[in-house]
């Protein structure tokens, strides 16, 4: 089985306590996540080349072709890290495209060799759509890059759920002008399948992945789980635009291969062919970031 991991966080300095009273849902709620998907608690790790290493152990244990960083604390330490160990490792850029210079900030780490640009919407002051953000646009547009954007609620329980760029609609336009970009939505669009699915219908360059626990299902108004997102998706935008990853970020968890587990049953008890189940695990992501040239 031929696997690319396309979305996962380089994290340094987890573990660390927040400062003041927790509140005691908010506790109860996490630890409950922990104890359903039986994760080990985040260990902290200040050393990034430490983590690379941690990171390359886990390509070679799983064997996993090509490991996708989206986040890594940072362009330098994203730099730093992949460029040690290319046969494994591909980085994306991350930072905030309303910042100054984030144009040209990203123009210099697409040409160091990064191959892509990850961006947290409900983090972003600034619609997407706004026209200060063109520039940004426009660089990603001019080197083909994709550019992967999460929309939707952000966060464990107690995070974002109201912001002007938390639908996924907001970049229908972008989209649509800049046609260049393989704009991709994590986690199926996070709580917005409706608008997420509208959007990949009115813009063939809009992909979703499938990272993470998706545990926003269960919060969901109508019944909805895993296979119906695989089937959903399928039935809207084929398998060629459905994109695996786990979201994986912390140690001693490491590759979440549960969630691989999860997805692959998913697929197979959908009727995902094993050539539509290669595309979504290895072979979509291979094509956007030029890997099978």
């Amino acid at each position: 089985m031929r696997l690319i991991d396309s979305h996962v966080h380089l994290l340094l300095n987890l573990g660390e306590t927040k400062e003041g009273e927790e509140d005691p849902w908010l506790k109860k709620e996490r630890e409950k996540w922990f104890r359903a998907w039986n994760f080990p608690k985040p260990e902290p790790l200040d050393d990034v080349d430490q983590l690379g290493e941690l990171w390359y152990q886990e390509a070679n244990r799983y064997s996993i072709d090509k490991i996708v960083f989206v986040t890594a604390n940072g362009n330098e330490n994203m730099l730093r890290v992949v460029s040690k160990h290319p046969d494994r490792f591909i980085g994306y850029a991350h930072h905030d495209p309303a910042q100054a210079n984030a144009a040209e900030e990203l123009e210099k780490f697409i040409k160091a060799g990064l191959k892509g640009y990850k961006i947290l919407g409900p983090k972003v002051s600034v619609p997407l759509n706004d026209r200060s953000l063109y520039p940004v646009w426009e660089v990603a547009n001019h080197y083909g890059i994709p550019v992967l954007v999460h929309f939707g609620i952000l966060g464990a329980a107690g995070g974002i759920a109201y912001h002007v760029n938390i639908n996924p609609l907001i970049i229908h336009d972008v989209a649509k002008q800049f046609s260049r970009i393989r704009f991709i939505v994590p986690h199926f669009g996070c709580g917005y399948v409706f608008e997420t699915l509208n959007l990949c219908w009115a813009c063939p360059n809009v992909y979703v992945d499938t990272s993470g626990s998706n545990q926003w299902t269960r919060w969901m108004p109508y019944e909805l789980n895993l296979e119906m997102l695989f089937r959903k998706y399928r039935e809207t935008i084929g398998p060629e635009r459905i994109i695996f990853g786990t979201d994986s970020s912390w140690f001693p968890r490491g590759f979440c291969k549960t969630y691989l587990d999860e997805q692959v049953r998913a697929m197979i008890h959908v009727g995902f062919s094993d050539d539509e189940i290669d595309r979504v695990l290895y072979t979509n992501i291979a094509e956007i970031l030029g890997l099978t040239q």
